[in-house]
């Protein structure tokens, strides 16, 4: 059993699940939530150098209550204090590390339990501020949980740990994002996002090449969908026509 919570990003919605297993759902092509996400994807990704990739399936992420409410009552603080601003909260996405095969064919739904495995901790148990820097040394913004709406940003941090898996993943969550501090140059002692703001806004044009959001505090973001994509599979030969075999070779003129 589960039900829906519908956010101020329109059409989409967290997914609170009362079983404990079942945390992935595989979404349907013609699904609405699949088309706007990829339509996210593929707006997304800016890199010139980088081929568009293909999307293969997409999983909406179920969570326990427990993990949803303290994210809808960071929002409603964050809510309160910017009044009626509108878009507080964004869809953005994230690169992690996977040690399994999450995701890689549409079976592979069962997360693992591998600490390493920083895709299935996310999908468990959300965002740890504390593991920042783990993956990444460089935190161009200090000690906060990153995401950025350039999905070709964040495919450089996605990595998996074996050599074997083809396909490639990201994260798209709900974020907080309230007022924003807008920064262009790199500041590395950040802990907070600095009085008055709930986030930080990195723009492009002196330190950075593509936009980046910075959130301070683990309840402003939870996983909402997982993305799987990879290189465009290879069109498949035609098929053979037994009777335009039969027709050519008993119309074409024999050679004496």
């Amino acid at each position: 059993m589960a039900f829906t919570i519908h956010l101020s990003v329109p059409g989409v919605q967290l997914t609170i699940r009362k079983e404990r297993k079942g945390r992935l759902q595989l979404l349907d092509s013609g699904d609405e939530d699949h088309e706007k996400v990829v339509r996210l994807f593929k707006d997304g990704w800016l890199h010139k150098n980088k081929n568009l990739p293909y999307v293969y399936r997409m999983f909406r992420i179920t969570a326990p209550e427990s993990l949803i409410q303290p994210y809808l009552q960071y929002y409603d603080s964050v809510r309160r204090d910017t009044g009626t601003t509108p878009d507080i909260e964004h869809l953005l996405f994230h690169g992690t590390f996977r040690a399994c095969a999450l995701g890689e064919t549409e079976d592979n739904v069962r997360l693992c339990h591998l600490a390493r495995c920083g895709l299935c901790s996310i999908i468990r148990s959300s965002f740890d501020i504390s593991r920042c820097g783990t993956q990444h040394k460089f935190s161009r913004f200090g000690q906060g949980i990153y995401t950025t709406k350039c999905s070709s940003k964040a495919d450089d941090y996605s990595s998996s740990e074996r050599s074997d898996l083809k396909l490639r993943f990201l994260l798209v969550n709900t974020v907080v994002v309230g007022w924003q501090n807008k920064r262009t140059r790199n500041k590395r002692s950040l802990v907070n996002a600095g009085p008055g703001y709930h986030s930080v806004l990195g723009v492009p044009g002196e330190d950075l090449n593509y936009e980046e959001t910075v959130v301070y505090d683990n309840d402003a973001i939870r996983p909402a969908y997982l993305i799987v994509y990879g290189d465009t599979p290879p069109v498949p030969p035609k098929p053979i026509d037994a009777r335009t075999v039969m027709r050519k070779l008993f119309t074409t003129p024999l050679v004496l």
